[in-house]
């Protein structure tokens, strides 16, 4: 099978880490992958050497006309900043812009069986539905859309067009795969995708079927710090972004009884998105006056696991929606509890047998928490050991279910 995987984004996140995990355990190497991504895609910078040592992926970089795209340099142009207000209304002539574009991009490569288009919410990226599209002109046989993250109600002003696109969808697609029912649901409520007419498959993220540290962790974290072994580490991992609710974390930090915060540290790892959200976190923590008891590691390249594993507790306080949460499944399969927010896919796999779940935005409820991990440690790791000991019973090959599904399309 030749299948060419289409995927544009600008920043990075689990978009990123979920597409090498299937590429990884692809279970049939003479298939031929092209992957094909967007310039200036920072995810797959990130992670562009861990693509270049599969030998059946190869990777292709291209300019993009999306609308996404268009707008960011016109964001990064201080003569052209003002134009991307513009843009929005321009949308149905930067669409077939874009499709005329990776049409020709598509035809370059050669022939191919599938295309999926890898699009981190929906809309979301521009540049993976006029993938579909545009893999319809390149006669492409079998067209499938991957959601990972909640679908966005169209906007008033422009529900005609996104109406026409979405019709478009239901009509060249073979097939929409969503990471969680959370994320199907979404798509389903919010947008006019038709489920009676199209297949709409739930494939949850991969859970790797080693899950212990791969590699040695590039920093010992506790080292690192200063911290005692008494003292207990709570992580939270990933894209700082407001959304993903660090100032949670710090307002809750904050409202611990000082005898209880003495013996925990909190450790963010992860680039800021915008750069200046863990600048504007350390100010909020310092006039909070618990600047000395979290600690900020930015980007720490290497293994996520290695990292994860030196916690006492893996914390995910996404506010809005979580598409799945795979730090989460991460932690849970090296036997760290887990801390989340009652959000999108999460309570999927994380019960309270399990983990613990708190409301989003409630600092409140995640102070209770960890107050707990000092008071009663037992309890939290009574859970993680049924988390993992589940995991470890947990048959699911991620890679299996996308090339059943690709055959399927193709019959």
């Amino acid at each position: 099978m030749r299948i060419l995987i289409y995927w544009e984004q600008e920043s990075w996140g689990g978009v990123d880490t979920h597409l090498l995990e299937l590429l990884s355990t692809w279970p049939v190497p003479d298939d031929e992958i092209v992957l094909m991504v967007n310039k200036g895609n920072r995810g797959f910078a990130r992670l562009r050497e861990n693509f270049a040592k599969l030998p059946y992926v190869r990777s292709v970089e291209a300019v993009s006309y999306s609308h996404n795209e268009l707008n960011r340099r016109c964001r990064e142009s201080r003569l052209l900043r003002h134009v991307s207000k513009l843009l929005h209304f321009l949308q149905p002539l930067t669409y077939w812009l874009s499709v005329r574009r990776l049409q020709r991009q598509f035809s370059r490569e050669g022939n191919f069986d599938l295309l999926l288009a890898d699009n981190g919410g929906y809309p979301a990226a521009w540049g993976a539905i006029c993938a579909l599209e545009a893999g319809a002109r390149a006669g492409i046989g079998a067209r499938v859309m991957l959601v990972h993250h909640a679908a966005v109600a169209a906007a008033p002003f422009m529900a005609w067009f996104e109406q026409y696109v979405d019709r478009r969808m239901n009509r060249l697609a073979s097939a929409f795969v969503c990471v969680s029912r959370a994320t199907r649901h979404a798509l389903l409520s919010r947008r006019w995708i038709d489920a009676a007419s199209l297949r709409i498959r739930v494939i949850h993220n991969g859970i790797r079927s080693d899950l212990r540290q791969q590699e040695d962790a590039a920093v010992d974290i506790r080292e690192s710090i200063g911290a005692t072994k008494r003292e207990k580490l709570i992580g939270i991992v990933g894209r700082v972004s407001p959304y993903k609710g660090h100032e949670d974390l710090v307002f809750a930090l904050a409202r611990v009884a000082p005898t209880v915060r003495e013996l925990l540290r909190v450790i963010v790892i992860g680039s800021g998105d915008p750069a200046d959200e863990l600048e504007r976190l350390t100010r909020i923590a310092g006039r909070l006056g618990v600047g000395d008891r979290i600690h900020f590691f930015g980007y720490v390249k290497g293994d996520p696991v290695s990292l994860i594993a030196q916690l006492d507790l893996l914390v995910v306080a996404t506010r809005s929606f979580e598409g799945f949460g795979l730090t989460l499944i991460e932690a849970m399969g090296v036997g760290v509890p887990v801390l989340a927010t009652d959000v999108g896919a999460i309570p999927e796999f994380v019960t309270p047998e399990l983990g613990v779940l708190v409301s989003p935005g409630s600092p409140a409820e995640l102070s209770y928490a960890f107050t707990s991990l000092v008071t009663v440690p037992e309890e939290w790791q009574h859970r993680a050991s049924l988390a993992r000991d589940q995991l470890l019973n947990l048959k699911q090959d991620m890679a299996n279910e996308y090339r059943q599904l690709f055959l399927e399309c193709l019959a």
